[in-house]
């Protein structure tokens, strides 16, 4: 494994190696960003309500925040220390700009700020109007509008923001669907596998995240081999080769809420943990 995996005992996460050792203590009350290329090689973690970052070391290397966006690929990581500052305390310290290193990019006074996009932030400034910044920090959009929305509808609305993600290597299977159940095919259009899954993930890591029933997800390789005997109630696909899942069985009818736009009904207090390519589980309940 590159990275510590996030390991969770009980309520509290920490992180592992691949032998279920801990190497950073289980103090954490979420990890909402495992360690990965696209943040630097740094971990989101969640404490008293609040998220910072750390290193493999464990180090903290930013404040805690009530939010912290994903680094960009400029190696920016925005931090609002507090959500209701604009409301109540109105520092103008309010927003931080760092690097990997928990080092400040540049300095803004500002009340509250959003993520980059199209190399563009948003910034609720001291006049309490909002502006822009580029990754520089210098204002691009001066402060002169009531609200976020004016902002965007000024300088066209982004399809996405900056985060740096992963770019996806060709895979050698491609999904399709047929009568609301999914298949793959290969890049030359092949059937490989018949549509008879409810749900499944993109190919990736040579790996997918599949269903044929509900309750029943569990991970097969480009052969269709499963790599293990267990079925989750729901899970996501490997991501350097570790996988979320659900690790209890909530007793739902997931598709309870299907009418309001709800296709899988995953309750608010079911339990997540992470699994290697072997299944080995790294929780303990």
């Amino acid at each position: 494994m590159k990275y510590p995996i996030p390991y969770r005992k009980i309520d509290k996460w920490g992180f592992s190696n691949a032998e279920k050792a801990i190497l950073i203590d289980c103090i954490y009350d979420d990890v909402i960003y495992p360690f990965s290329e696209e943040n630097f090689d740094l971990a989101l973690v969640k404490i008293a309500d609040k998220r910072c970052w750390i290193n493999t070391n464990g180090k903290q290397i930013s404040p805690l925040a009530d939010s912290v966006f994903p680094f960009t690929k400029k190696e920016i990581s925005v931090l609002i220390i507090d959500d209701k500052n604009g409301e109540e305390r109105q520092s103008t310290d309010n927003c931080l700009f760092i690097n990997r290193f928990g080092e400040s990019v540049f300095t803004l006074q500002a009340l509250t700020a959003n993520g980059f996009q199209d190399d563009k932030c948003i910034v609720c400034f001291p006049n309490h109007c909002y502006g822009a910044i580029n990754s520089k920090g210098e204002i691009v959009v001066e402060p002169k509008f009531d609200d976020l929305n004016a902002v965007w509808n000024e300088i066209g609305r982004p399809y996405s923001d900056d985060r740096n993600r992963k770019l996806k290597k060709n895979q050698e299977l491609i999904k399709f669907e047929k009568d609301r159940y999914f298949g793959f095919k290969d890049r030359d259009g092949n059937v490989i596998f018949e549509a008879s899954y409810f749900s499944a993930s993109e190919f990736d890591e040579g790996t997918s995240m599949v269903a044929k029933n509900s309750k029943a997800f569990y991970h097969i390789d480009s052969s269709g081999q499963r790599l293990y005997n267990k079925e989750y109630y729901f899970g996501f696909n490997y991501e350097y080769d570790i996988a979320k899942v659900v690790t209890d069985m909530p007793d739902v009818n997931p598709f309870v809420h299907e009418r309001w736009g709800v296709d899988y009904y995953i309750p608010g207090n079911s339990k997540w943990g992470y699994i290697d390519k072997k299944g080995q589980e790294f929780w303990e309940d």
